[in-house]
């Protein structure tokens, strides 16, 4: 038995006696997690793989062989891999089964054969419907299973339906305001906050919450400018760092407002890399980057926070080598330069890991 193992059982005999509740024991299992729990988030990705090419593969099947079936066949066949799933998820919510390695695949599964079905039966009683309308049929469809589902991947990826939705309607309708396509989406949007708020609240191990954290982070600090640029005909690319810095400061303050953790951290990343173009740009851009690189930098060193402190660092040192770079300094010069950047640098991470090394053995 390994030390893990070791310390995973005396913390059940822990709980067992009463020596500490069951919160205090959870908190503590995460922290030393079992070689199984390590085994089954890769069981979870490749039964996520799994469950993708099994769904296109049934799709490609009944697709080649579509004509041989009646209307009231073929709406038979594309329901029955929904109440498959359904019928899944209900005997595994009777169950109490809490398995990654079972809710991603499903999860995934699920939403593929609810679009599927969708359009099979759209395309089978010829229903007149429009790419916008079909869009957000197939988007508050799957949004039962992103609620019920225990799937990661279904609850971060949801919004990008209101990202499709917004620009089908913008090829649809082009009559109609950008400003009112962008509320509608920004609505549609709305929608995916409830999973995200049950996800959550559900107990899950460290790993698990801090990669549905990341996830949903990332995706709503994408859709969102993605969102506004393209409602209001702007350039995602050339002006609008502003859009990005807003969207992330947003996404910062409902994560500190909300604990959750990874979020301002998401926020900081997403804003740093938006940031990278300032070089070229006004200087009152090229001096807020500036500045925020410093904040990055001084939050995560008071919180001895390395992957703050070195997100700052390369922002900052970007900024000051690329120009450098532009400027007519001899080669040489600005080698020694780097070398001196790199430098500073790796010293920084070596203090900040000595630092958190004395502060956790106090």
């Amino acid at each position: 038995m390994d030390h893990k193992e070791w310390i995973r059982t005396e913390i059940a005999a822990w709980r067992a006696e009463g020596v500490i509740d069951d919160s205090l024991a959870t908190q503590l299992l995460d922290r030393y997690p079992s070689h199984a729990k390590r085994h089954l988030w890769g069981a979870a990705i490749a039964g996520a793989f799994g469950a993708l090419l099994i769904g296109l593969g049934l799709i490609a099947i009944f697709a080649a062989n579509w004509q041989c079936f009646g209307r009231n066949e073929r709406a038979a066949i594309a329901m029955a891999p929904v109440l498959f799933c359904g019928a899944l998820a209900i005997l595994a919510t009777r169950k109490e089964w809490r398995s990654n390695a079972f809710w991603e695949p499903l999860g995934i599964l699920w939403c593929i054969a609810t679009g599927a079905a969708v359009c099979l039966i759209s395309q089978t009683y010829q229903i007149d419907n429009s790419v916008p309308g079909l869009v957000l049929l197939v988007a508050l469809l799957t949004l039962p299973v992103v609620w019920v589902a225990r799937s990661i991947m279904t609850m971060a990826l949801w919004p990008l339906f209101a990202l499709v939705w917004s620009g089908s309607m913008q090829d649809a309708c082009r009559d109609q305001s950008g400003v009112i396509i962008l509320v509608q989406s920004l609505a549609l949007l709305a929608l995916s906050i409830p999973a995200c708020i049950a996800f959550h609240r559900r107990t899950l191990n460290k790993t698990e919450k801090a990669m549905g954290q990341c996830l949903s982070g990332l995706v709503y600090a994408m859709v969102l400018p993605a969102l506004i640029a393209s409602c209001l005909d702007l350039d995602l690319f050339e002006a609008n760092v502003g859009i990005f810095w807003g969207c992330s400061l947003l996404i910062l303050l409902l994560g500190i407002l909300f604990k959750i953790p990874s979020w301002p951290f998401v926020a900081c990343f997403i804003a740093s890399c938006t940031a990278i173009p300032t070089v070229f740009d006004s200087p009152v851009c090229y001096g807020i980057s500036i500045g925020m690189a410093i904040a990055i930098i001084a939050y995560g060193t008071r919180h001895l926070t390395l992957r703050y402190t070195n997100v700052g660092t390369v922002l900052l040192l970007w900024l000051v080598l690329a120009k450098y770079c532009e400027s007519s300094i001899s080669f040489t010069l600005k080698g020694i330069i780097f070398i001196n950047a790199g430098a500073a640098l790796t010293a920084l991470n070596i203090v900040m890991v000595k630092c958190k090394k004395k502060e956790a053995s106090k």
